[in-house]
């Protein structure tokens, strides 16, 4: 068996440092997908055909955001994936 290296506190403190901002880049990542998105607001429910409801959760399962925009009276529905966080 090869013998562990032994690493300086500094090399420690700065592996924890990493660690901690991997962590939250993760955090970041996942509250992204919340129900109820950071900063955002609900501001009001459709009910829709299945073959739309459909489309928004397999966009969900992939994991992209589901956006929304109207034009001349029509919803228009956009799957956005997560851009990396900064």
């Amino acid at each position: 068996m090869k013998k562990r290296s032994l690493i300086s506190q500094r090399e420690a403190r700065e592996l924890k440092r990493r660690v901690a901002d991997l962590e939250r880049q993760e955090d970041l990542r996942r509250n992204c997908y919340a129900q109820s998105y950071p900063g955002g607001m609900h501001i009001g429910a459709l009910s829709v055909a299945i073959d739309d409801y459909v489309r928004v959760s397999v966009a969900r399962r992939l994991k992209h955001a589901v956006v929304c925009t109207t034009e001349n009276g029509v919803i228009q529905l956009y799957a956005l994936p997560l851009g990396s966080a900064a």
